[in-house]
């Protein structure tokens, strides 16, 4: 899909996703899932004595992981309770679940920021625009502040809005939307969001009266431009237009 400057004449902000967009989540999240799922099949090895096929239970815990952050529900415990229900084992030990959610975040909060971000972000605040993020909070066991911290264009955002936390609901709820434009002063209408989830970030956006851009990266969104105004596969692109 095609960018029409006339839509940016008037921008005064540019809010951005954090994961996906901004730093590579989805491949370490994809390294910790799969450490997660091993040490599952270790646990009921261990402890029911009952052999199963390692395959299945990285497949659960990726269908329940994808199904619950979907959902909204990003308290990890409750991904690791609900695979092992799906494998007809119940009353799991509250520590070992916190045990697997540490797992997993210390292997998927190691992100490495896009080089296209950390050029982007630096080119958007050289030409004066005002910048922010609104990402979804980790959940329980996690870090969002930390992560962002790490980012190390971080100090360059005037706005950082953790969804989830501090009594605001998480995207795709417009709240958040809503509250990054009151606290940059600015209309929705002269803001611009950029996102890799065409539902939680694109459709969000656009009913909160901004602009929204999905970064599709590989190509992988079917009808984008339902969810979308525009559609870009580099971070970079917006280069042309802002």
């Amino acid at each position: 899909m095609y960018l029409d400057n006339k839509i940016f004449n008037n921008i005064k902000a540019i809010l951005f996703d954090f994961d996906n967009t901004l730093v590579n989540f989805e491949e370490k999240s994809r390294e910790a899932l799969l450490a997660v799922s091993k040490d599952i099949y270790n646990y009921i090895k261990e402890n029911y004595k009952h052999e199963i096929d390692l395959n299945i239970i990285i497949k659960l815990t990726e269908i329940e992981s994808n199904r619950l952050e979907r959902e909204g529900e990003y308290n990890r415990n409750k991904w690791w309770e609900n695979v092992l229900k799906a494998l007809n084992f119940h009353d799991i030990d509250k520590a070992q679940l916190y045990d697997w959610t540490s797992l997993y975040w210390s292997i998927a909060s190691q992100n490495e920021p896009y080089d296209d971000a950390k050029e982007i972000v630096e080119y958007l605040s050289s030409k004066g625009y005002k910048l922010g993020i609104i990402t979804n909070s980790d959940g329980e066991g996690g870090n969002k502040n930390k992560r962002l911290r790490n980012f190390p264009l971080i100090d360059k955002f005037d706005i950082i809005i953790i969804a989830g936390e501090e009594g605001i609901k998480p995207k795709p709820n417009l709240e958040p939307f809503i509250l990054a434009c009151e606290r940059l002063s600015v209309n929705p209408n002269s803001c611009i969001f950029i996102g890799d989830d065409p539902i939680k970030d694109c459709l969000a956006a656009k009913k909160a009266n901004m602009n929204s851009v999905l970064l599709d990266r590989k190509g992988k969104v079917k009808n984008a431009e339902l969810y979308a105004d525009f559609v870009i596969s580099s971070l970079t692109q917006l280069e042309e237009f802002l």
